[in-house]
């Protein structure tokens, strides 16, 4: 037989908040982490209202996490707030259902928690220093536009690489906002394709994009769109988006080695004739692609259509990333 008088001792011996309760909030039992955390004593708890607890802003989304609970799915995690004579305290709590009557509704359910306070005020100001950091690089971005358009304004440098000059700032403003999405933890690479192709406009709905859900790491993130960013450059100048009836696609795939391998390829445009020297674009995509990416680059000049291939891994082996040094400037 069980001792009642030491199954509670090593209740109230927990440092985590226990409450058993009703579906409608009735309080059943509670132990001492929870009755000290609420300001009262066990005994003062049970058959009140644990509603009378929970921040009123949160109610509902502990009605709905709770309302997940089902014979098959017996455990649910809920974060909410929970009023105390010290203020909101922010918890955490891994509730589970105990009883069940015979058509699978809930009877008692049972919660653990603890205090994660500290923690979401952390993330708070994490949020607002990511925040902080991506107005600033915003801004920063546009004092480099202003700065090259005051600098060169007038001067003998033709308006198409002024305008090239910006087009790659956008095209670097969009990887950066793919990754502020997601505080900098990386980016959809489909996300990343289509700010690198934004180039194209209207002409977006000639390229075929196929492959998988797929993260990438920041620094990829930033130099892949630059690098479709120069490829659909030169496509709609000179390649296969050039022409009315020209498409390009790009396609990508995982290895088994944590690589990924993605095609640019072109078809239906001019016929593609291999250049005769190196230009500062096809310099920006061999420097992003091995030193930044990591990976390998192949550029062939087939006549029916400009390919490019590269593969490179998911994850970066520097710690941390060398950034490229490549020039800026349009495929040869």
């Amino acid at each position: 037989m069980y001792d009642a008088r030491l199954l509670r001792e090593a209740l109230d011996a927990q440092l985590e908040m226990v409450c058993r309760f009703r579906p409608d909030g009735t309080i059943l039992l509670v132990n001492q982490a929870y009755a000290q955390t609420i300001g009262s004593t066990p005994e003062e708890l049970t058959g009140a209202s644990l509603w009378a607890f929970v921040t009123p802003e949160d109610r509902a989304g502990v009605e709905a996490g709770m309302a997940q609970l089902t014979p098959d799915r017996p455990v649910v995690t809920i974060e909410n707030r929970l009023e105390t004579p010290d203020g909101e305290r922010w918890t955490l709590w891994r509730n589970r259902g105990l009883k069940w009557d015979a058509a699978g509704r809930l009877l008692e359910a049972q919660s653990t928690g603890y205090d994660i306070t500290e923690r979401k005020h952390l993330e708070d100001q994490r949020q607002l220093l990511i925040e902080e950091l991506n107005h600033r690089v915003r801004n920063t971005l546009m004092v480099v536009q202003g700065m090259a358009h005051q600098t060169f304004r007038g001067s003998a440098m033709p308006e198409a690489h002024l305008a090239a000059f910006n087009a790659r700032l956008h095209a670097l403003a969009g990887a950066h906002t793919a990754l502020s999405r997601s505080n900098w933890a990386g980016a959809e690479i489909e996300d990343v394709v289509h700010h690198g192709l934004a180039i194209c406009g209207d002409d977006i709905v000639r390229i075929t994009l196929a492959g998988p859900s797929v993260r990438l790491r920041p620094n990829a993130a930033v130099a892949l769109a630059l690098v479709l960013h120069e490829l659909a450059t030169n496509a709609v100048k000179y390649g296969a988006l050039s022409a009315h009836e020209g498409t390009a696609s790009v396609t990508w795939a995982l290895g088994a080695d944590d690589r990924l391998a993605l095609c640019w390829q072109e078809r239906g445009g001019p016929p593609v004739v291999a250049p005769t020297r190196t230009g500062f674009g096809t310099r920006l995509i061999g420097n992003s692609v091995t030193r930044q990416l990591e990976g390998e680059v192949d550029l062939a000049y087939d006549p029916a259509g400009l390919t490019c291939r590269m593969n490179f891994p998911l994850h970066s082996a520097l710690l941390p990333a060398e950034p490229a040094s490549g020039e800026p400037g349009e495929p040869a």
